[in-house]
């Protein structure tokens, strides 16, 4: 491929992700009040996905985030650490959410790939390499920071899963999927939470009513489901 057939591809790419990202913002803003239409559209959604991409990996990134994002919310919804005030819900959460997971986390993947061919085609890539160990630096500050400051109980949980993260997901994608996955992730909730159909019951940063942790919650989901996928990569690869 010729670096202007490269170039094209990828802007099609970005082009087609800030579409899926306008597109999930619009179907969260306007039709959180009608469960069987947002279902409906965050399908549609994740068609159009397969459609563009059409790649095995994609298809295992939307169902990992589905069956590992679903009963997650349902956990936190049975012990009380949010509320949804949405309507359509089946064991405390709105049945759309399996869809808007899987919708979601593809989206954070592919952003994460795209940025990742973007700034290595940049003539400076020493720059970027830089980049990325200095906001490994930051995140791993930003945990240290968080588990110190929130409840034991969940301090250990989040350590348990970071710490194979460290391990074995430190790569420039791995640190770019957890960036983007925690702030993109971070902003729909607090959207969310604003247009008032779901609510922290103890969030730490209460004058904005979200957790400390959020951001890591985010990031390492991102992380781990973008490490599931990539299990599928190969056969995408050699069209197995």
């Amino acid at each position: 491929m010729t670096g202007i057939e490269t170039g094209r591809t990828l802007r099609r790419e970005i082009l087609f992700e800030i579409f899926v990202s306008v597109y999930l913002v619009a179907v969260v803003v306007s039709c959180w009040r009608s469960p069987v239409i947002a279902s409906f559209l965050l399908a549609v959604c994740i068609l159009f996905q397969l459609r563009f991409w059409r790649e095995k990996s994609d298809a295992a990134t939307i169902i990992a985030a589905a069956l590992l994002g679903t009963p997650s919310e349902m956990v936190c919804v049975h012990y009380g650490v949010w509320t949804y005030d949405a309507p359509g819900l089946i064991l405390g959460i709105p049945i759309w959410i399996p869809l808007v997971w899987g919708a979601l986390f593809c989206l954070f993947r592919r952003l994460s790939i795209t940025a990742v061919e973007f700034f290595s085609a940049l003539p400076n890539k020493r720059f970027f390499t830089l980049s990325i160990m200095i906001s490994g630096i930051f995140i791993l500050i930003y945990f240290v920071t968080t588990v110190m400051v929130i409840k034991k109980e969940i301090a250990i949980a989040y350590t348990v899963f970071m710490i194979p993260a460290i391990i074995f997901s430190h790569k420039e994608r791995d640190i770019l999927l957890f960036i983007i996955a925690g702030l993109l992730g971070t902003f729909g909730e607090y959207l969310s939470m604003n247009l008032g159909y779901w609510r922290y019951h103890f969030p730490y940063l209460a004058s904005i009513g979200l957790p400390i942790s959020l951001p890591l919650a985010w990031g390492l989901s991102g992380v781990i489901i973008g490490r599931i996928a990539m299990i599928w990569e190969k056969a995408d690869r050699y069209g197995g």
